[in-house]
């Protein structure tokens, strides 16, 4: 097993590097043996040799590719799940996790939001996808600050 980095891009909207592992083959080919949830065929991996795994979630780093409110929103969002999926005992279970509603709901509700707003081409300057007539950062934004503590 090697670990590394595999790398996605959003464009426009953010890169994204997942930890992850492929496996050596005998002949020293790396061998990605984990399905694609977009059926991709090929991915950018970079090896880590400073990382192994150690059975406990690493949450992914994500790097927007331009100063957007909406991005730091989605990016912190996804990152504030990753916490609370991994509170706690949480942290070391695997397959179906449960978590509290209360935790989890207003966090991929705002994520979907964000998410469909990007992927609309929406920007923080823009009117807001919930056609308030305001922009996104007076509107959504406002509201999202108090859950993203940001």
């Amino acid at each position: 097993m090697l670990c590394g980095w595999q790398l996605w891009e959003w464009p426009h909207v953010m890169i994204e590097a997942e930890f992850h592992a492929v496996w050596l083959s005998p002949e020293g080919a790396m061998v990605d043996v984990t399905p694609k949830p977009q059926g991709e065929t090929r991915i950018l991996f970079v090896p880590d040799p400073r990382r192994c795994y150690t059975g406990r979630v690493v949450d992914n780093v994500r790097l927007p590719l331009r100063d957007d409110q909406l991005i730091r929103h989605f990016i912190r969002a996804a990152e504030l799940k990753t916490i609370v999926m991994n509170r706690g005992e949480r942290a070391s279970q695997y397959g179906h996790v449960s978590v509290p509603a209360d935790e989890i709901e207003p966090l991929l509700l705002a994520q979907q939001f964000l998410g469909q707003s990007l992927a609309s081409g929406l920007r923080d300057h823009d009117p807001c996808l919930c056609r308030s007539g305001g922009k996104y950062k007076r509107c959504h934004g406002h509201q999202f600050k108090p859950l993203l503590g940001r």
